[in-house]
């Protein structure tokens, strides 16, 4: 599996590719500064066609280039937290005012009904995926997040979105939640690492112990720099260019790439 993580900025953007040529984005964020878009981005490089599309939250910066990449890149299939509708999507929207991004979302939302073509062979890619519900148990959008956990040749690696506290809390009440998180090896920063997606439970009542995390932020905004320290002291690191890393920040280190097969995981930033 080759993983790339861009520099979307306050965003979030990522392209999987399998072993066996399957392309996977999880979310279409955008850098405003570079210009940088998955819309652009992908054709550049020969992709036509998307097999699956991640969102991993319902705010523009995770969709900011949707409208653009639907009419550059055809998708099979669209994952996101199934228990909201495009109407309830468009009623969390109503207060803050819908973007292009997500408003392109919830007309994607309204056509892909149809279950998931199981033939597809991903080769080494496995992704799972945990989610709080709505309205039942949040009707916020950071707390609907889709937390997927996706692996390959046993490296784990979770996208939480931007989870708050109280839902990682609510999703900690779930045994198979606890066990799979206990597992993951890299972890992307929830809410592009503010302290309110920074849960002490997450990682005592579970064991994880993740060997560094990602943060995708640029600037100094949110206090999400703040949160740096913290992650720190709770990963194991490894070794990045003869120096022991535990957190990468896309603002410092640019775009981030884990490359996995039998042997292990190699990471390299550029």
């Amino acid at each position: 599996m080759d993983l790339r993580i861009f520099d979307v900025e306050h965003g979030q953007c990522s392209h999987i590719v399998t072993s066996t040529s399957r392309h996977i984005l999880i979310d279409a964020g955008h850098n405003s500064s570079t210009n940088w878009r998955p819309s652009t981005y992908l054709p550049s490089w020969g992709v036509t066609h998307l097999d699956k599309l991640i969102i991993s939250n319902f705010d523009e910066d995770h969709a900011s280039d949707l409208h653009n990449l639907i009419d550059t890149v055809s998708i099979g299939a669209l994952v996101k937290n199934p228990t909201v509708s495009p109407a309830n999507l468009r009623y969390l929207k109503e207060i803050g005012g819908i973007g292009r991004g997500i408003d392109a979302l919830a007309d994607m939302m309204a056509r892909y009904t149809a279950p998931m073509s199981t033939n597809i062979d991903y080769g080494d890619f496995t992704v799972r995926c945990f989610w709080n519900r709505y309205p039942a148990e949040f009707e916020d959008e950071n707390n609907l997040s889709l937390v997927s956990i996706i692996e390959s040749h046993g490296i784990r690696i979770c996208f939480p979105g931007d989870m708050e506290v109280a839902g990682w809390e609510r999703l900690l009440r779930r045994e198979s939640f606890r066990a799979a998180m206990r597992e993951v090896d890299i972890l992307i920063a929830s809410h592009h690492g503010r302290r309110n997606g920074c849960s002490e439970r997450l990682f005592d009542e579970t064991g994880l112990s993740p060997y560094f995390v990602v943060i995708s932020d640029s600037g100094r905004e949110y206090a999400s720099q703040d949160t740096v320290r913290w992650y720190r002291h709770r990963c194991r690191g490894f070794e990045l260019n003869g120096e022991r890393r535990r957190v990468l920040t896309t603002r410092r280190d640019g775009r981030v790439r884990i490359q996995t097969s039998p042997q292990g995981a190699v990471v390299d930033v550029f």
